[in-house]
């Protein structure tokens, strides 16, 4: 089986996975699980000094990091999201400036984006020591053992990310830029059979609903 057919074959597994998740939290009665990522999330905050941050809103089924986020801006800090501009190309990014709850859906996916009337920044303005980003929380279908990355197949974050990308974060896993980590489910970790492409952005470490797990190279 080729990579590309093993990784819609994974997609399509967690997607299913995640839905039935997103069932049983809408349940009456149910204690939804979901917000301990968020939980996991602030305790990583606050255990590195952190001013301004990359995150994601996320969609439906996605771990979802609002709380964490909101708490973030009332403390003070700034959060940055991608923005879609165009298919095929680098992910642009833009502030928040109100709480995660104001933010409306945009374009064909329906993502949350901060307003576009603001400036949107390049990922190598967002990266640059102006704005000083210390952490990005980096969303994925899961990850492989050594931390290759599944994504939702835009290839959005390799292209903008990704060693071949418009600003490689490679630097920044040996610790000469911002801290990146992962966000997924518990068991979406670990994932057998995913290995990193050439092309693809491996992650060094994930926060989940079970804390902060470290790949193993």
């Amino acid at each position: 089986m080729d990579s590309q057919t093993s990784k819609a074959q994974l997609r399509s597994r967690i997607r299913a996975a995640r839905a039935d998740r997103s069932l049983i939290e809408a349940t009456p009665g149910t204690t939804a699980a979901a917000g301990t990522v968020a939980a996991a999330a602030w305790d990583l905050i606050r255990e590195t000094p952190v001013r301004s941050l990359l995150a994601y809103a996320a969609l439906p089924g996605e771990p979802d990091l609002d709380p964490a986020l909101d708490q973030f801006l009332a403390s003070g800090g700034t959060v940055y999201l991608p923005v879609v501009t165009k298919v095929g190309e680098p992910l642009m990014f833009g502030q928040v400036t109100g709480s995660m709850a104001s933010l409306r859906p945009q374009g064909r996916w329906g993502i949350r984006e901060p307003a576009r009337d603001g400036e949107l920044l390049t990922a190598a303005q967002l990266l640059s020591p102006t704005i000083g980003l210390d952490l990005v929380f980096v969303p994925a279908l899961g990850f492989g053992t050594d931390g290759a990355r599944l994504g939702n197949g835009g290839g959005f974050y390799d292209r903008t990310f990704g060693p071949h990308g418009a600003e490689p974060l490679g630097s920044a896993t040996s610790g000469s830029g911002p801290r990146i980590v992962g966000v997924c489910f518990a068991d979406e970790l670990n994932l057998k059979g995913l290995a990193a492409e050439d092309w693809d952005l491996r992650i060094p470490e994930a926060v989940t609903d079970d804390g902060t797990h470290i790949f193993t190279a």
